[in-house]
């Protein structure tokens, strides 16, 4: 079975579970099983941009390695987040995304994977620093929409005391920066004259906002569910506008 059937069928069925009625206790560990999916075809996408542009030759690191950091890295960070309070802000995880009933689910660390190489596969730059503040955009817009939703659906709990739907704004800012940092690890895809991001791409990122500005609106967070129409928009934008050579089809 290809990653994206796999991954697009997990998806509708748990959102259409979620939103109708709600994931029963004994398939609580499918969320967390969502999260590893949503790595996997993200790196689906990533191995096709490389081999679509001959690029695996001029890649510092594999597509393994370079993943395995980001999840090391990350799951390390959110450790240390939720015991310090810092760089994200004041939070724990519930047993909601746990496989193995870890206190910070090692799905997590998939999230981000899926995070950071559709983020960075979404920017057009074709310089290290302009990719890295498009990818920083990326993420963080995609936060806007997703850490609401997931705050009132209890996947992970905050001190309910920041600026934006109970979260504070040092979370946002620090997405922003840490998939900034991230990005260096991943080669340009858009060096030449192409900067489109794929369909695929562009579907999965449209999709993940589809998902969680669906569950805002559900739990009746207008603005959350306001910015994932607009992401929507900008995403389309960008795979439609973006330079690319006369004769590509969309």
């Amino acid at each position: 079975m290809k990653m994206g059937y796999l991954f697009w069928g997990w998806y509708t069925i748990g959102l259409i579970l979620m939103l109708t009625y709600d994931v029963p206790d004994l398939l609580h560990f499918s969320n967390g099983l969502f999260l590893v999916f949503f790595a996997m075809y993200a790196l689906t996408l990533e191995r096709q941009e490389l081999r679509s542009k001959n690029l695996q030759r001029h890649a510092s690191l594999s597509i393994w390695a370079r993943a395995g950091i980001v999840a090391v890295s990350t799951y390390i960070l959110e450790w240390f987040g939720t015991e310090t309070g810092y760089p994200f802000g004041t939070y724990e995880y519930t047993d909601t995304l746990s496989i193995f009933g870890e206190a910070v689910p090692i799905a997590i660390g998939f999230a981000w994977i899926g995070v950071m190489v559709m983020s960075v596969l979404m920017s057009t730059g074709k310089t290290l620093l302009t990719r890295a503040l498009q990818t920083g955009f990326w993420a963080m817009l995609l936060d806007l929409v997703l850490d609401p939703a997931a705050f009132a659906n209890e996947f992970w709990l905050w001190s309910g005391t920041g600026f934006y739907a109970g979260i504070p704004l040092q979370n946002f800012i620090s997405w922003f920066g840490a998939a900034f940092l991230l990005s260096f690890l991943f080669p340009l895809y858009h060096e030449g004259r192409d900067s489109r991001p794929s369909r695929s791409t562009v579907f999965l990122y449209q999709g993940m906002l589809a998902m969680f500005g669906l569950l805002s609106l559900k739990e009746g967070l207008v603005v959350p569910a306001l910015i994932s129409v607009l992401g929507i928009a900008a995403a389309e934008g960008v795979h439609r506008y973006a330079s690319s050579p006369k004769k590509q089809m969309v």
